[in-house]
């Protein structure tokens, strides 16, 4: 630095460019300087780690697939709707919300007992003992049952304990087993399975728990991963995931059981209503049949005539066809006002039969009737109403079944006009008969009835052994692929938990040396100096160790000693070449070392061959005099006060070179005595006997004396003292020196213990001002023992 950068850059605008920002070079030499701290988190979390994955509890898990077979080619009811439930092949949405309702994972968990569950206790983790007990729990589900917990102890071969509560209010009570019993929300049978392994577990508390299927449903459907392996590929994964593997293939195993089942029941309730339905007609029209056939033996016994003449059968032949026609469009036609009062009457559409069992083709009615009846059974295993497909499907309902009361009146229109047709050529028939003997006549007419009725009997078995058949030849679409298989662990994630661990034991205590950074008030370094003054830095004074001041006379190749020559070199660079030089030492307030440089910078400046005086000018509280073991029994207070002259008050040292006058006994009115004639005779004497004049001040926040005696000084050394000044006395300080209060004044930084990035000033000690020092010739002594370099 030259002499002209005395008066850096204003303050204000300085500040303005920097902001608020965290010094990280500081950061890290804290983690550095406290590495300790770094390796003490850093093992902590470690350990946590370590505990947490040997402890936590192991999460596999368990998946499958299956492929859901489409259903056949487009049909005319979805050209016209075009919603996701009622496409004649299957949509992902519909299964997935299928595979994941309430009634179908709620039977998989009655069906699996999975209601029910028996744990050990260990001294930290708690495990299910599942399907490895001699035991097991049969629950009666009611209305009754709740949720609830206990401990089960067997007792013997016949006999087990259940508990409940906490010590002070411990409730127990005995039981049989095969018993059905009723205990704290819980109703059912508790039995051995293997009784030749069931001493093993006598006296061992047990902990057993009841969940409501619903509630347990809830879970499984929360855990199951249901998607499609591939858009339009038609393969279902299901993935779920537990502590217990076995478990969880058990599930999808029952679930998948389920969904097959689920599945074929659906395509089976279509056939078993018919047969059903066509049985019940068979039986009254077999009673009819049994009659007409009685009546027509009846008859031939009766009569001699036991067959028809030729124009008879032909007769017969014309109206038997028909009349057989009539059969048909008479079923057609009951079927058709089932149908509308079916739908007009009924609520649960998916018990209706289909047009195709009682022998009606028409595609667009049966695919309408069809869908209609299946998208009833999904809504029903959808069950939320608020769901937007099952609401869109009510609505696709509705506007089926007038669709389909409309497409059953046009029918029932076409039918009309051809029963009108029949009737005609039935009574054209009807009357060509009567011309025929009445034996014959009447004999035509039993066996019209005879062969209608037999007709009729035989379509009807026909059709009731179709649906029989159709019954007994459906399977599930449900293929199951690849069975329920377990992975591995999947938690806790060993690796990733170290890395995390690891990470945040060495952020952790970063960001705390950050937030020590951003809320530490006080200086520590050139850089906290430098933003918050304009007040030159001169040089930094390294931390001592012991009580001993005189650090240059008795230490002159330390580390210390090479600061103060350092430090001494600055001073002749700022104030040129002088052959009488008076130095003003002070800080802001007291502790900041200003009798420990007053008394080491006056010691290198005497070896170095100049005459030196220390003026002990804090008169409140002298202290110069024990470290040179001198009294202060006269001194600047003496002089001052008329009570001494100038060689009365001095007092040699044991050191060439360097004398000292103490602040003297201590005076009501010190402030004062600096301000008077007395003062400047002091200074002119002084100067007159020595080449250099150290005065050791008060603090200059505290009292007002180091004002009074800078006016004499050449140069003012202001003292701070790296992790004790407050940042906040910087401000007053800059305020004197920008009211030239304070002028030719330069910043020590004293006490340098920390080096390290955002701690040092330079590099070594010799090379100009602000460049501090480094290491010194004392064998073993360096940095990181309490001295600053860079």
């Amino acid at each position: 630095m030259n002499k002209t950068e005395l008066h850096p850059e204003p303050l204000i605008e300085r500040q303005s460019n920097e902001g608020f920002n965290i010094d990280y070079k500081r950061v890290l030499y804290r983690a550095l300087h406290y590495w300790y701290i770094v390796v003490i988190s850093i093992g902590v979390a470690l350990v946590i780690a370590f505990l947490n994955n040997r402890y936590s509890t192991r999460i596999y898990p368990v998946t499958a697939s299956v492929i859901v077979k489409e259903e056949g080619d487009i049909s005319g009811a979805e050209l016209i709707y075009n919603n996701p439930l009622l496409n004649v092949k299957r949509n992902y949405l519909n299964e997935t919300y299928i595979i994941k309702s309430y009634p179908l994972v709620q039977r998989v968990v009655e069906d699996l007992n999975f209601d029910v569950a028996f744990f050990r206790e260990g001294n930290i983790l708690t495990t299910e003992a599942y399907d490895d007990l001699p035991i097991e729990a049969i629950p009666v589900r009611d209305s009754v049952s709740r949720n609830t917990r206990f401990y089960f102890v067997a007792l013997n071969a016949r006999e087990f304990e259940l508990k409940t509560g906490d010590e002070e209010d411990l409730q127990t009570k005995k039981f049989h087993f095969d018993d059905t019993i009723s205990f704290k929300g819980f109703r059912g049978v508790f039995r051995v399975k293997t009784p030749e392994t069931l001493e093993a577990i006598f006296n061992e508390h047990l902990i057993f728990t009841y969940t409501l299927p619903m509630s347990m449903a809830s879970r499984y459907i929360r855990d199951l991963g249901v998607n499609w392996a591939e858009e339009g590929a038609g393969v279902l994964n299901l993935s779920i995931t537990g502590s217990n593997p076995k478990k969880e293939k058990d599930f999808l195993t029952g679930l998948i059981a389920h969904y097959q089942k689920s599945d074929l029941d659906k395509k089976n309730q279509t056939a078993s209503r018919t047969v059903d339905f066509i049985s019940e007609q068979l039986e009254g029209i077999s009673d009819s049949l049994r009659q007409v056939e009685r009546q027509l033996q009846h008859f031939k016994g009766k009569n001699v005539m036991t067959d028809l003449s030729e124009e008879a059968l032909r007769l017969y032949e014309k109206i038997e066809v028909v009349e057989a026609q009539k059969a048909e469009l008479i079923i057609r036609k009951n079927y058709y006002k089932y149908l509308i009062d079916y739908i007009q009457q009924n609520e649960n559409l998916d018990q209706i039969i289909l047009p195709t069992s009682v022998g009606i083709t028409d595609p667009i009615l049966s695919d309408l009737v069809s869908k209609m009846t299946g998208i009833q059974m999904e809504i029903k295993m959808l069950r939320k109403k608020d769901n937007p497909i099952v609401q869109d499907a009510i609505k696709g309902i509705s506007e089926m079944k007038r669709d389909i009361v409309e497409s059953v009146r046009n029918q029932e229109s076409t039918d009309d006009i051809k029963l009108q047709y029949l009737d005609r050529q039935i009574k054209a028939a009807e009357k060509e008969l009567g011309y025929l003997p009445v034996t014959e006549r009447a004999l035509v007419s039993i066996q019209r009835n005879y062969s209608l009725m037999e007709n009729l009997y035989i379509f009807l078995l026909q059709k009731r052994s179709e649906a029989a058949i159709s019954q007994a030849s459906n399977t599930s679409d449900i293929v199951l692929v690849n069975p329920p298989i377990a992975g591995g662990p999947i938690a806790p994630k060993a690796a990733t938990n170290y890395a995390f661990a690891f990470s945040l034991g060495l952020i952790l205590p970063l960001l705390i040396f950050g937030l020590f950074e951003v809320l530490d008030n006080r200086i520590q370094s050139r850089e906290d100096i430098e933003k918050h003054t304009t007040i030159p830095f001169i040089g930094g004074v390294g931390h001592k160790k012991g009580r001993d001041n005189l650090a240059v006379f008795n230490q002159p190749k330390s580390l210390i000693a090479e600061s103060f020559r350092a430090l001494r070199s600055n001073l002749h660079y700022f104030i040129g070449q002088r052959d009488k030089s008076i130095f003003l030492i002070t800080s802001s307030i007291s502790g900041e070392g200003k009798t420990f440089t007053s008394i080491n910078l006056a010691s290198v400046l005497a070896l170095s061959g100049k005459r030196v005086l220390i003026v002990g000018a804090d008169m409140r509280k002298p202290k110069l005099f024990g470290d040179f073991n001198l009294n202060n029994n006269t001194g600047l207070s003496t002089y001052l006060a008329g009570l001494g002259s100038f060689k009365e008050v001095l007092q040699k040292t044991p050191y060439e070179n360097l004398d000292l006058i103490t602040g003297g006994p201590v005076p009501p009115n010190p402030s004062e005595l600096l301000l008077t004639p007395r003062m400047d005779s002091f200074i002119k004497e002084a100067k007159e006997l020595y080449d250099c004049i150290i005065i050791d001040t008060p603090p200059l926040a505290i009292v007002t004396d180091a004002f009074a005696l800078s006016r004499y000084a050449d140069h003012t050394l202001f003292l701070v003292r790296q992790n004790y000044t407050p940042k906040d006395l910087l401000k007053t300080v800059q305020d004197f020196y920008a009211s030239s209060k304070l002028q030719r004044i330069s910043i020590v930084l004293n006490d340098i213990y920390r080096s390290g990035p955002g701690y040092g000033y330079g590099y070594g000690y010799g090379y100009g001002y602000g460049y501090g020092y480094g290491y010194g010739y004392i064998k073993g002594e360096k940095n990181g023992g309490g001295y600053y370099t860079e």
